[in-house]
């Protein structure tokens, strides 16, 4: 992951790192990739009664190892989601080095 794209995708604030996402439902598994600025999350959920922003807070709460929070976007594919307690640089390595080794998150 670039500087370039940590600036517009990432904002590290008091309660944690504020990430904003675009997410992709119904995907084959789930996975998190850097494409023209953006983090894009691929979920396997569908967009139907929140399952798909379910799906995300777990999966993201699960490679952070601790609370995530959509704070906004409930409805739509553009996110932005808290991550509770942790710098934007933690943040940024871990997005990194998820991406990079081409890692799952069971369920």
């Amino acid at each position: 992951m670039k500087n370039s794209e940590c600036a517009v995708s990432i904002k590290e604030t008091k309660e944690g790192t504020i990430i904003k996402v675009y997410v992709k439902p119904k995907s084959k598994r789930f996975s998190i990739k850097f494409e023209n600025n953006e983090i894009i999350v691929h979920c396997t959920e569908p967009p139907i009664k929140g399952r798909a922003n379910r799906e995300i807070e777990k999966k993201l709460s699960k490679i952070f190892k601790v609370k995530t929070i959509i704070l906004s976007g409930h409805s739509s594919q553009h996110k932005y989601i808290l991550i509770q307690g942790l710098s934007f640089e933690k943040v940024k390595h871990v997005l990194s080095n998820f991406e990079s080794k081409g890692r799952t998150v069971s369920s």
